[in-house]
């Protein structure tokens, strides 16, 4: 694992972006069309939350309108944000302190650059001890 990149997981899957003042309905409708996976809101190219099924339903069970709410009203914020070019043996430790809810990779501008999912961590332990 210690010469293994966060560039050389695949981040492009698992996930779908939208932004902070799309409506819920919008939100849903990505959702559903990921075959599993979150959505990542983004403003301005920055990843800012994100939001799960489970908080999609929680919107509705609370009786958010749907067309009105917007994804910043619902998002979770507790992201963890990795540098693209950073060592994953360098982070291990701090993700499994942390515990965050999502951790998004950005550019060297701080720019999403995708999602770091659990599969993808399992990958990097596969990659690395082959």
């Amino acid at each position: 694992m210690s010469d293994v990149r966060i560039s050389d997981l695949v981040l492009t899957d698992e996930h779908s972006t939208i932004n902070l003042e799309d409506t819920l309905v919008s939100a849903a409708e990505a959702i559903i069309a990921l075959p599993r996976g979150v959505l990542i809101v983004l403003d301005d190219g920055k990843a800012k939350g994100v939001i799960t099924s489970v908080q999609l339903l929680q919107a509705v069970a609370n009786g958010n309108n749907m067309s009105e709410s917007t994804a910043a009203d619902i998002m979770n914020m507790d992201l963890m944000k990795v540098p693209l070019d950073g060592l994953l043996h360098d982070l291990v430790p701090e993700m499994a302190e942390r515990r965050p809810h999502a951790i998004v990779a950005v550019d060297t501008d701080g720019n999403f650059a995708g999602y770091f999912s659990p599969n993808d961590y399992r990958e990097a332990i596969k990659r690395s001890s082959a």
